[in-house]
């Protein structure tokens, strides 16, 4: 078992954790820690930070598909609160590309498998638009 994972925080509205671990590379299973959320709108900033101070090497909060947030912003906040965490990081001399949030375009976009980016020392992309 890794120590410091990945942690990845996902909407229960968007995702359920068995269907993202299904789709997860088996590589990456003991790399990534997913923690459920009632609205990835609801993730304060301070959890971002705390998962840092945890060990974490990077945070991805993962949302509803634009338009079909059930909360009607949650994904939008969530987004801005992202965004605050990355000024945070930047504040502390720490890498601001470790914050990131990924929103689908879709309903049943195949999540993980669009976070991850083999290439990268980080396995999450960065999806902002």
């Amino acid at each position: 078992m890794v120590k410091n994972r990945v942690r990845v925080y996902f909407c229960r509205n968007a995702a359920r954790e068995a269907d993202l671990l299904v789709t997860m590379p088996d590589e990456l299973v003991e790399h990534v820690l997913l923690e459920a959320v009632p609205c990835s709108g609801r993730i304060d900033p301070r959890y971002i930070m705390k998962a840092f101070e945890s060990g974490a090497p990077a945070v991805c909060v993962l949302t509803c598909p634009r338009g079909e947030c059930k909360s009607l912003e949650g994904n939008l906040r969530a987004t801005r609160r992202v965004l605050l965490a990355a000024q945070l990081l930047e504040e502390a001399g720490l890498d601001t590309n470790a914050a990131q949030i990924f929103v689908p375009d879709k309903a049943g976009e195949d999540l993980l498998p669009a976070l991850v980016e083999p290439s990268s020392d980080l396995p999450i992309r960065h999806r902002i638009r």
